[in-house]
């Protein structure tokens, strides 16, 4: 049997829910008990050796040739961390991305939520901003997973989906681009949410701090490609994907449709849970139970 290794001292100090806590020992767990793995540093870091191999990622249906594409370099984050989110997009949603039928399930899962308005998947990508950056943002905000489809009325739409783990509010670097025009009210920010028409007034106050600003900032880049593009994109919707055991995302994704003027189907906060139980509910095949068992497995914390 392999140890669960060393957990950090300070995660109640920065999540004091005790979910980081609970999310790293069970991330140990599994490396120790599921994949008889050996830890760096801390339990939820894989070796090097075992991270150069893909290990962080599930098994099959090209998973790691896609983050190959993707990444063309090693990333400790990426390839080691167990804890952090970058790697969970792949397993999620690769596995839908492989043939047509496979993006006719996602349709299915994804109509459990969004009432059953997708005809079709057409497209799925991982990490994904738009080419031309300055037409939109001009920050390097991206989607951590990119979708278009076909909606029921003919017309193509997208969702924009952000995955969440432990991760709660998003610090912002003093020297960035994105906190020069946080303190510029004639930024993009600040016209491509007026000329969208999302929020109540009074929100902008609250959308710029740590609690709502990844949020906002997604939202705004797939509204403003509607503008943008507005003879291709119909529709948008922007989904943040979290555990039932992350109370910060929780809390403030029903603080963040409060802000909004209309939320059909505008921004949607979906729990791992729920995601996975619709992936069970429409799965087509054994290769897909033992897929979503490894999900639940490697991801749903259950108190350790």
């Amino acid at each position: 049997m392999r140890e669960i290794g060393n957990q950090y001292k300070n995660d109640s100090r920065i999540d004091r829910s005790g979910f980081l806590a609970r999310a790293r020992l069970h991330q140990s767990k599994f490396r120790a008990l599921q994949l008889g793995l050996d830890y760096d540093e801390y339990g939820n870091y894989l070796k090097t050796e075992d991270a150069q191999k893909g290990l962080n990622f599930y098994g099959g249906f090209g998973i790691i040739d896609a983050v190959k594409r993707r990444y063309k370099k090693y990333s400790k984050g990426l390839y080691a961390n167990m804890l952090r989110s970058e790697h969970i997009p792949f397993n999620i949603f690769i596995p839908f991305n492989t043939d047509s039928s496979t993006k006719e399930y996602l349709a299915k899962v994804l109509n459990e939520f969004l009432n059953h308005k997708i005809k079709s998947i057409d497209r799925i990508e991982i990490e994904y901003a738009p080419s031309e950056n300055k037409k939109y943002l001009d920050d390097k905000t991206s989607f951590d997973t990119y979708i278009e489809y076909t909606h029921l009325d003919g017309f193509t739409g997208i969702i924009g989906i952000e995955v969440k783990y432990t991760e709660q509010g998003y610090k912002l670097n003093p020297k960035s681009t994105e906190a020069d025009g946080l303190h510029d009210g004639k930024s993009k920010y600040f016209t491509i949410s007026d000329k969208c028409n999302l929020y109540k007034a009074g929100s902008h106050q609250k959308l710029i701090t740590d609690e709502f600003r990844q949020i906002w900032r997604n939202h705004l880049l797939g509204e403003y490609m509607l503008h943008v593009d507005s003879e291709k994109f119909k529709h948008f919707t922007s989904i943040t994907l979290f555990p039932e055991g992350n109370t910060h995302f929780k809390h403030h994704s029903k603080e963040y449709m409060d802000m909004l003027i209309d939320n059909n189907n505008k921004f949607i906060p979906i729990t791992y849970e729920a995601f996975f139980g619709a992936c069970l509910k429409h799965c087509p095949s054994n290769e897909y139970k033992n897929w979503i068992k490894y999900l639940n497995d490697r991801y749903i914390v259950v108190n350790e």
